[in-house]
This record gives structure tokens, sequence and C-alpha cells, in this order.
């Protein structure tokens, strides 16, 4: 029950559901459903085990770690921030853990950033064992890494092709913005339907054809259509 609410991320609350309970009672009579309070109890067990559980095993196989982190801000306007562990281990296979998604406090200053991972790195023992730490561009992001000692910050390689892409479609952005109005020209159904009419009516009329004699023939309600749209 636990394992199917937390990966197909259902609401603690639909084990109160009267017609969830019926269907379960229906496939096993003998099932007692457990309360909210009782999945949070199997929740936080499960965690707690996992936890030390997972510190054993990265102390264990791993010389050295590297972590990537990510901050945002939720719809609430409270600031989180993800930690993610990569390591190689003595047979050369990769193994990634999720640490934690913690509760960053506001004003999300590279200080309080910096305390958040220091929490992290302490509850997990990763002290001696991380020297890079990867982010996105972010000044707060990066001073806060850089402001803890002997770790690296190194930037997120897509996260700075993501801004060279950027930066690089300025230029055509007055005809990227052309083009979506075009687009929601022939998206509204009188436009559409016209269209639509005109490609049944003229279903050669966008073939390539060497015979020049035939520009003189081309539909005139496409002429007119596109003449229409040109001030887009």
């Amino acid at each position: 029950m636990t394992n199917w609410i937390i990966e197909d991320l259902q609401p603690l609350y639909v084990v109160q559901s009267t017609s969830f309970r019926q269907l379960i009672n229906e496939l096993d009579p003998a099932f007692i459903m457990p309360d909210e309070k009782g999945i949070k109890k199997v929740i936080a067990d499960s965690y707690n085990f996992t936890l030390l559980t997972l510190i054993k095993k990265i102390r264990v196989e791993a010389k050295s770690v590297s972590l990537t982190t990510d901050m945002w801000t939720a719809k609430s306007g409270q600031g989180y921030i993800g930690v993610t562990c990569s390591y190689i281990d003595s047979k050369f296979i990769l193994h990634e853990v999720t640490l934690t998604v913690n509760y960053v406090r506001y004003p999300h200053i590279a200080l309080h950033i910096t305390e958040s991972l220091e929490e992290i790195l302490d509850e997990w023992k990763l002290q001696e064992k991380v020297f890079v730490i990867t982010s996105d561009n972010v000044a707060n992001m990066k001073k806060a890494i850089s402001d803890i000692k002997l770790i690296e910050w190194q930037g997120c390689c897509a996260h700075t092709l993501q801004l060279i892409i950027g930066k690089g479609l300025v230029p055509v952005k007055s005809l990227i913005i052309r083009v979506k109005r075009l687009i929601d020209f022939f998206m509204r159904p009188k436009q559409s339907e016209r269209l639509e009419d005109i490609q049944k009516k003229y279903p050669d009329a966008n073939k390539n054809n060497d015979d020049e004699s035939l520009e003189s023939d081309k539909p005139k309600e496409i002429i007119v259509s596109f003449n229409k749209i040109e001030n887009f």
C-alpha cells in the first residue's frame, strides 16, 4: 500500500476514500486499511532504515563522490534544495543516490544555502569524500558552494549550453514571435477550416511544377489568405 502511494504519487488521504476502501475490501476482506498516521510511520521508518544503510554503503564503496544540486521556489514561495550523489565503486559501476530535498529559509542568499549544504554533508558524513559540487550558474549557488572549504564549484554544462542557445536566439526573437502569431492565426476555427477547404480544393497547389505558365493559375483564395497574414 505504501509503495503504491509513493511510486504513483498518491495523496495520503486516499486511504480515507470510501470507494477505495470498498475496492480493497473486495480484493481482500482480511486486509486492515491503515490510516494516514500509519502510512506516515511506515514511510518514516523506511527512511530511517534506508538512510543508515546508504550512509554505510557510500562509506564502504566510495573513495570520493560528486554532488549535484539545484534549488527552486515552490508556488508557496518556499525555497527547496535537492542534492544527488554520484560515485564509481571499485568495479567501475556508476551509482547515483538522491540524498535529500531540504527546505531553505528565506532569503535565499549564499549564506543560507551554504548552511543547508553543510548540514547535508554532516548528516551523510561526506565532508571528506566530496571535492566537487555541480550546480547551475546562478550567482548565489556558485558563491555558496565556493564558500565551503576544500570543495570546488563546477558549472552545469547543460545549463551553460541553455544560456548560450538563449542568447543565440535573441536576434531571431522577432521572427519567432511572427511565426507564433502565424500559427495562432491558422489555429482559429474559421481560418483552419478555410485552409482545409482550400487544401482539399487544390491538392496540387504546393507541389513543385516546372511549367511556369501555371503560376498565373494559382488559386486566388490562397493568395488572398497569405496577403492577409503578411502583416503578422
